[in-house]
Order: C-alpha cells, then structure tokens, then sequence
C-alpha cells in the first residue's frame, strides 16, 4: 500500500532532522533512513503500529527510534499524519 506523508508529517521529520544534524550530520541522516524503513514496513504491514484511544480515536502510532509516527489508514494508502518525539506529552503535541 502506498505510504503518504502529510505537510505537517514533513515539517515534524525536517525539524527532527535539523535538530539532530546540530549534533550530527550523519546521525540525522541515518535517522532519516531508519523512518524511510519504517514507512516502507508500514506499506507492506498497514497495521503494524498500535492504537491507544486516550492520545487518537483515528490515528494508530508506529514506534520508530522513540519517535512515534501517527498514521491514518485509508482505501489506497496510510497516511502519516505526525512524527513526534516519543519523550513529549503526546497528547498536548498532536492537538497542536
């Protein structure tokens, strides 16, 4: 199944990767890398990540190096709704 990133997906994952190329280019990178994993994983096994009704009803969340990558799944394709830090109140970051 195709894998769609949405715009504020995006913009979570490049200010990830901003963050932690300040400290390192080549962890970041790698990073980058591992999430590219994930999604194609996701793809293949659209419900692999879990669910938790007090964070989203909708959305399911896929663990990835302690982020999380919230996703919706549709008819054609999973769509990746956020990426946050696992670390965060989750809850006060996806009502953003």
């Amino acid at each position: 199944m195709r894998v769609v990133i949405s715009l504020r997906a995006r913009s979570d994952i490049l200010n990830i990767h901003s963050y932690l190329a300040e400290r390192s280019l080549a962890a970041a990178d790698r990073l980058l890398g591992r999430f590219s994993q994930r999604f194609d994983e996701l793809g293949e096994f659209p419900f692999i990540g879990s669910r938790s009704k007090r964070i989203s009803s909708v959305a399911a969340g896929l663990l990835m190096e302690g982020y999380i990558a919230f996703y919706i799944v549709e008819t054609d394709r999973i769509v990746i709704v956020r990426v946050v830090d696992g670390r965060m109140n989750i809850e006060r970051e996806l009502s953003k």
